[in-house]
């Protein structure tokens, strides 16, 4: 059975763990996806509140999407390296139509870690002889060998052997340890607006405006990762919107395209680019990106986000969730520590990693797709809900109904069972599973 080979390559080829999870939930595979609707190889449907993390932002198989995106394969999927073409020029001028402030080039990659590499590379040449990155803790930039050098989950990357002496990494949202690392010897600063991953969590009001004030005022660049927040994501288009705050440099990808193809966009400011010129191969050393299927399909997904009011649509539904999973959390006070959200950027911050596996198992019985950390190690994971904006109040509904069941079966569960599920959840975040030495604390 397919099933059943899949889920003993997993055993083989990723982690044991993963593959003893998805025995025990009777994992589907996903076969087909419509709206906020997944349907698995028994035919059985889920409400997507996972969009694989965040990129199905208009729905699946969005009409409006689909039709360009094969419109341009019937044309032209790819170019000639080094050409550009119209709707890239197109793509480009509309980013910067929607994004607060000025902007003076857009760069594109196939990757969001190659675009944060990018940036890297950026800002080490033009900022000699200023050598540290400052970079907040838990923060998720990217798991290429060089992006992982500023990966705040430094547990997965003391493994590959980095050398970090120049990045200093400081907690999220502690304003007085900013004012501690940004000085005149770091070249940029890299923040999530809204910290993302296993570790959701909104910033105090005027953290990112004193990041913004610090960088202009010791000359570091300040880069935002707007990987996972932006194209309405958060309630806005783009996280930054709510401080009114302008990066030096901004980057893009996940719900850029919906889902539909890979691309990712770095964004220069006019004044950056003015004062310090983009090297024009640094495109081909970071990879080829832009490409005219990717370009188009990101432009209608745009369209279908701005002609059918998503952003503004969605807040109603948004309201809905973020008000019941806050009750949800008062109500389980011995599972859930809190209920962060913005936008439908939402989550249940779980007191230990067993508890959002359990949930989600629970989740996935009642129809639901939900978000875990898997490959995050956390102490109190966030199980998120990132439905598309396109999702329905009534949709919203099912979700609380089922989340409210599966507290209910989860609660109930004896302390043996707990006991027994600590072990194989542990393994979870030790990956890859057969490379990773035990440490001691294991």
């Amino acid at each position: 059975m397919l099933l059943n080979r899949l889920v003993d390559d997993c055993y083989k080829h990723w982690t044991p763990s993963a593959a003893k999870l998805y025995r025990i939930a009777n994992t589907g595979i996903e076969r087909s996806a419509e709206g906020a609707i997944v349907t698995d190889h028994r035919g059985t449907h889920f409400i997507d509140c996972a969009c694989s993390y965040g990129i199905f932002l208009v729905g699946h198989q969005n009409p409006q999407v689909k039709y360009a995106s094969q419109r341009q394969l019937n044309r032209m999927a790819w170019q000639p390296e080094g050409l550009t073409h119209n709707s890239q020029h197109q793509l480009s001028e509309t980013l910067k139509r929607l994004a607060p402030g000025e902007w003076g080039d857009v760069r594109y990659t196939m990757t969001g870690a190659e675009a944060i590499e990018q940036t890297l590379r950026y800002a080490l040449k033009r900022q000699l002889p200023r050598k540290r990155i400052v970079v907040m803790r838990n923060a998720y930039h990217g798991k290429t060998l060089t992006t992982m050098a500023i990966l705040g989950q430094q547990y997965q990357s003391n493994q590959h052997g980095l050398n970090r002496v120049m990045v200093d990494f400081i907690p999220y949202g502690d304003f007085a340890a900013l004012e501690h690392a940004i000085t005149d010897q770091v070249a940029a600063v890299y923040i999530e607006p809204i910290l993302g991953g296993a570790h959701l969590t909104l910033p105090e009001a005027g953290y990112n405006t004193r990041i913004r004030e610090l960088c202009s005022a010791h000359g570091c660049l300040m880069i935002a990762d707007e990987i996972q927040t932006a194209f309405g994501r958060c309630g806005k288009w783009f996280a930054v919107d709510y401080d009114n705050v302008v990066p030096d440099i901004m980057v893009l990808s996940k719900g850029l395209t919906g889902g539909y193809a890979a691309i990712a966009a770095v964004m220069y400011s006019r004044a950056l680019i003015d004062r310090q010129p983009l090297d024009p191969l640094e495109d081909q050393v970071c990879g080829q990106g832009g490409l005219p299927y990717a370009c188009e399909t990101a432009l209608a997904a745009i369209r279908a986000i701005e002609e059918g009011q998503l952003i503004e649509k969605s807040q109603a539904a948004s309201t809905q969730l973020c008000q019941g999973l806050q009750l949800l959390a008062e109500a389980y006070p011995q599972i859930i520590s809190d209920a962060p959200a913005i936008g439908l950027m939402t989550g249940l911050r779980l007191k230990g990693a067993v508890w959002e596996n359990l949930i989600s198992m629970e989740l996935s019985k009642r129809g639901v797709h939900s978000g875990h950390s898997l490959n995050e190690k956390a102490s109190a994971p966030v199980l998120r809900f990132y439905p598309p904006l396109t999702i329905s109040t009534a949709q919203i509904s099912q979700v609380l109904k089922a989340l409210e069941e599966s507290l209910e079966a989860v609660a109930s569960k004896p302390r043996w069972m707990l006991k027994l599920m600590t072990p194989i959840i542990r393994n979870l975040y030790r990956i890859p599973y057969a490379m990773t030495p035990r440490s001691a604390d294991q």
